[in-house]
């Protein structure tokens, strides 16, 4: 039997479909389906019911989509440990990033990596904690980092908190709001108000304190901090983001706005990994670049 027929239940299961399926795993949807036959034929049962026009397994499918995971996170971990012993000369790299660590960290901490090791391959996914952490339990990423509060302790993860940085509202040089002194949380609500997708705490605590009922505080939520910082630029946005020197990566700076009751807003960021899981060189520097980089920015 070979992993690769495995790997091809596993995507099935995984994408619900015949053809989305066969797309993954780039094959075309009647390979897909003789693969699966082939699987089946393997074990002298059927694992797929097909009657209903869905994918649906049956209990030997869900019997042995659970081994077949079991086998393919060995195998991964075999080729990972093979890896190991290249260094970082061959390693592989993938990380998720939260909303807020992409912005403050994505770009200076991916140039920084890539300049000390630039036989690296990386890739990174940019989220919110929980597409992250799902991913993360199924090994499509290496770790992640992200504001863990809304995340539930789950067996099987190792959060690494992180130094605390400040969160503060942006705009652009020249917005009008900047000639008015401190300012409270309704006078931002003239203008745009953007953020990321926010922890529930961190928006409760909004909530709490705006008095004015026309609007939300938030009109504007995008998980693309360039589209924020572009917004704030062009469209006199204010954006809500870590006060951090990857805020500021093009010509034009953004100004830090003076917000009352907004002093103690901190980031609560974690490293995120699989206790299972042996860390690779190339996610043991990335974790300590991060590290440095936060401490460089934190707070007291």
């Amino acid at each position: 039997m070979q992993l690769r027929k495995l790997s091809h239940l596993v995507a099935l299961a995984d994408q619900g479909s015949f053809g989305r399926a066969a797309e993954a795993v780039h094959l075309s949807q009647p390979a897909l389906s003789r693969s699966i036959e082939s699987l089946e034929e393997d074990f002298g049962a059927t694992l797929v019911d097909r009657a209903y026009g869905q994918v649906r397994l049956t209990a030997a499918g869900d019997l042995v989509l659970a081994g077949a995971r079991r086998l393919l996170a060995d195998a991964q971990q075999i080729q990972r440990d093979v890896q190991l012993l290249q260094g970082l000369a061959m390693g592989q790299l993938q990380v998720g990033l939260g909303p807020f660590a992409a912005a403050m960290l994505g770009q200076p901490a991916l140039s920084r990596l890539i300049q000390q090791h630039p036989q690296l391959t990386v890739k990174i996914e940019v989220a919110d904690p929980a597409s992250l952490c799902e991913q993360l339990n199924q090994q499509q990423l290496d770790l992640f980092v992200a504001d863990t509060r809304d995340l539930k302790k789950q067996p099987g993860l190792q959060f690494k908190r992180l130094p605390n940085v400040a969160v503060a509202f942006f705009v652009g040089t020249g917005h009008p709001l900047l000639a008015l002194g401190e300012l409270s949380l309704e006078q931002l609500m003239d203008y745009p108000v953007a953020c990321p997708q926010l922890p529930d705490l961190v928006l409760r605590h909004f909530e709490g304190q705006i008095k004015r009922t026309d609007r939300a505080l938030f009109s504007v939520v995008c998980n693309d901090m360039s589209t924020l910082r572009q917004l704030a630029l062009s469209a006199q946005g204010v954006i809500l983001a870590p006060d951090s020197v990857g805020l500021n990566h093009g010509a034009e700076s953004l100004v830090r706005l003076p917000v009352k009751k907004l002093n103690t807003m901190l980031t609560h960021y974690s490293i995120v990994t699989l206790t299972r899981r042996t860390m690779s060189p190339a996610a043991r520097a990335f974790s300590a670049l991060i590290h440095d980089m936060m401490a460089s920015s934190s707070v007291a």
